[in-house]
């Protein structure tokens, strides 16, 4: 798993992407994708097909949108 340098643009973003999204671990892989894997231990019951344990985008903004869909199917506010 790759991870972006502290204090660079990209290492700003993860850091805010993890706290608008406290359930995820966003990073980014040396290849420069966006990736974000829940925290979570267990799988919920009953979880729609669509539901992802990792998430990941081209961009911070496309992860952050994958994010936001996760997020809507457990009944979490958007962001």
């Amino acid at each position: 798993m790759g991870q972006a340098a502290t204090g660079d643009a990209a290492g700003g973003q993860l850091a805010e992407i993890g706290r608008d999204y406290p359930g995820w671990r966003p990073w980014r892989s040396s290849a420069g994708r966006w990736w974000a894997v829940r925290l979570a231990t267990r799988t919920p019951a009953d979880v729609p097909v669509e539901w992802a344990r990792t998430v990941d985008g081209d961009t911070a903004r496309d992860l952050r949108a994958a994010l936001a869909a996760q997020e809507e199917l457990t009944g979490h506010a958007s962001r």
